[in-house]
């Protein structure tokens, strides 16, 4: 068998393994210990919360070298915050299993060069495609926030209290809003106070506008006054700077734009020439200038990416 063969063979091999990690991963009866274990994370002392994650975990060996460097409670709020119900062994696993598939693949189809590129690529990828996942639910639920805010406001003026009109906004809203605040309902079933409740979604969902949102409501909640009128003024606001958002958003779209695809289009080009001229370009994989070119190359489009994503970044 050649050598296309048996990188199509590791391929699909190493790709079934990862599906199988990624289907345990989502299977969802381990879902209900780890609320729990969140819940009472606070309330056990550090010995004991150890012992629980150490029971819970399915890959031992990612749980500890993730809590050696002391990032597995960093990388599962990671998750949580992007929606993915894995835990953090569990995508360490499925993130490996895919650094060696493009590793293999690309020791076997062009040496040693790419396979250290496709471990490159595959960590750097799953970290950009995490994060993605994270901003784009956090942006989804800072849409959903000012509806569910005039629907808390509504229904504290019909007479309900604050943990009912909480529960009107798991009921009525969609994901990812509605599991948040089911999450906190959740919290204050197993005696957990409303304000510890609210601060704890707040760290699930760093966000500035539920920042003042929460903030209005503890200190109503420690004052007295009408809530639901200050709600309303809150939900007033968080639509302002939406509405300073957009248009900030709209007139910077032509930048992100040229900044995408000056970004991308060198990529494309060199996958174009090697595929057109594999000659041509097979000096860059087989000399060691070609290697500290290539290597120069990676990092000015990092360098470059950084800066024009920082110069259009909105921070208010």
């Amino acid at each position: 068998m050649n050598a296309w063969g048996i990188s199509m063979l590791v391929l699909v091999g190493t790709s079934a393994l990862t599906a199988l990690i990624l289907h345990l991963a989502s299977a969802g009866f381990w879902r209900v210990g780890k609320r729990l274990t969140m819940i009472s994370q606070d309330e056990m002392i550090a010995g004991q919360g150890a012992g629980q994650l150490e029971r819970n975990n399915r890959f031992p060996l990612f749980s500890s070298m993730l809590e050696r460097v002391g990032r597995y409670n960093a990388l599962e709020r990671l998750l949580g915050r992007a929606g993915l119900n894995w835990r953090p062994d569990e995508f360490m696993a499925a993130w490996t299993v895919a650094a060696l598939t493009l590793a293999t693949g690309g020791w076997l189809l062009l040496g040693p060069l790419a396979a250290a590129a496709g471990i490159i690529l595959a960590f750097a990828g799953g970290w950009m495609t995490l994060i993605a996942l994270q901003n784009r639910r956090l942006r989804q639920f800072e849409n959903q926030l000012p509806d569910a805010l005039m629907l808390i406001a509504s229904s504290l003026r019909s007479g309900y209290g604050l943990l009912r009109a909480i529960q009107a906004i798991r009921d009525e809203m969609r994901p990812p809003i509605s599991v948040e605040f089911a999450k906190v309902l959740d919290e204050t079933a197993v005696g957990l106070g409303v304000p510890e409740a609210l601060a704890r979604l707040l760290q699930r969902v760093p966000l500035p506008d539920l920042d003042i949102a929460v903030t209005a409501i503890l200190i109503q909640l420690d004052v007295g006054g009408n809530l639901a009128e200050v709600i309303e003024i809150v939900a007033a606001t968080v639509r302002e700077r939406q509405r300073i958002r957009g248009e900030v958003d709209t007139l910077t779209a032509e930048g992100r734009i040229s900044g995408i695809i000056l970004f991308i289009l060198p990529i494309v080009m060199a996958f174009v020439i090697m595929f057109l001229n594999p000659s041509y370009m097979s000096t860059l994989f087989k000399t060691s200038i070609g290697h500290l070119l290539i290597l120069g190359a990676a990092v000015l489009q990092i360098i470059g990416g950084l800066l024009i994503k920082r110069m259009l970044e909105l921070n208010f």
